[in-house]
C-alpha cells in the first residue's frame, strides 16, 4: 500500500508535465502560424502595389519591421529558414541574438535586403534594433541577407558573426561577414578585422569566373578562423586564400 501513493503521485506528475509541454508546442505552433501568416500580408500587399504604386512599398517595409518587433519574443522559437519568400532568420547557438532579413522589392538588379536584429540584454529583456548602414554619401538598408551566425567567447566576452550575401547585379555577387556585440541593452559593430573594420566584404564578377561559380568564404572552427577568397584586379578569383584567425579580440592575417 505504502508504494501506490507515490505512484500515483509521480503518474500524475508525469501526466501534468506532459499536457504543459503539449500546450506550449501548441502555443508555439499558434504564434509562428500567426507571425508567418502577418509577413505573408505585408509581402502580398508590397507585391500588390509593386507595379502601380511603388512609393507605397517603403512604408509597408517600416510596417513589416514594426510587425517582427511585435513579435521579437517569439521568433527565438521560429526555426531558421533561409528564403521564406524573401525572409531569412539565423539565430546564434546561446539564442541571444537573431538576425531576420528580407527583401525589401525596393531594388532592382540590386537587391535591397533589410536586416533587424533581435538581441537579449543580461536582464533578458528581448530588444529589436534595424542595422543601418551610413558612409558620407548615404544612408542604406544592410543590402544582406544572413544566413550563418557564429559565436565566439574569449574571457567573459562574446562575439558574434554573421555570414551574409548580396547581389550588386544580376553578374555581382556580394559576401559579407559582419560581427555584433551585445554589450548591457545596447548591440555594436566591434572592429575586430583588419584595419579596424566591422565588417570584411568581398564581391565577384560571374563574367569573370570559370564555370561562374562563386568562391565562398569559408568560416571554420566555430568563427575563429576564416578563409577568405581573394579577387583580383578584374573582380574575379585569383585562386589564393587569406587565412584569419581571431584572438585576443581580434583577427589577424595568419
Amino acid at each position: 500500500m505504502k508504494f501506490i501513493l507515490p505512484t500515483i503521485f509521480l503518474l500524475t506528475l508525469y501526466s501534468c508535465l506532459t499536457n504543459t509541454k503539449q500546450e506550449n508546442t501548441i502555443i508555439i505552433a499558434e504564434k509562428n502560424e500567426n507571425f508567418y501568416h502577418s509577413i505573408d500580408k505585408h509581402f502580398n500587399f508590397i507585391d500588390s502595389v509593386n507595379k502601380t504604386d511603388p512609393e507605397l512599398i517603403e512604408g509597408e517595409n517600416l510596417k513589416l519591421a514594426k510587425t517582427i518587433n511585435s513579435f521579437k519574443t517569439d521568433v527565438f522559437n521560429l526555426s531558421d529558414t533561409f528564403n521564406y519568400d524573401g525572409l531569412y532568420i539565423v539565430k546564434s547557438s546561446d539564442k541571444k541574438l537573431c538576425l531576420i532579413s528580407w527583401d525589401t522589392r525596393m531594388g532592382g538588379t540590386m537587391i535591397e535586403f533589410a536586416t533587424m536584429a533581435l538581441f537579449q540584454t543580461l536582464n533578458g529583456e528581448t530588444i529589436s534594433k534595424l542595422l543601418i548602414d551610413s558612409n558620407e554619401n548615404q544612408i542604406s538598408n544592410t543590402l544582406m541577407h544572413y544566413d550563418n551566425l557564429y559565436c565566439i567567447k574569449e574571457g567573459d566576452q562574446k562575439f558574434y558573426i554573421a555570414h551574409g550575401f548580396g547581389q550588386g547585379s544580376t553578374i555581382l555577387a556580394w559576401q559579407e561577414l559582419r560581427a555584433f556585440q551585445i554589450l548591457g541593452n545596447k548591440i555594436n559593430t566591434p572592429l575586430v578585422f583588419p584595419d579596424r573594420k566591422p565588417n570584411l566584404f568581398v564581391e565577384f564578377d560571374l563574367q569573370k569566373l570559370n564555370e561562374r561559380k562563386i568562391p565562398q568564404i569559408l568560416v571554420l572552427d566555430s568563427g575563429k578562423r576564416i578563409s577568405l577568397p581573394v579577387s583580383n584586379d578584374e573582380e574575379g578569383f585569383s585562386g589564393n586564400y587569406q587565412t584569419l584567425v581571431f584572438k585576443n579580440g581580434f583577427y589577424k592575417v595568419n
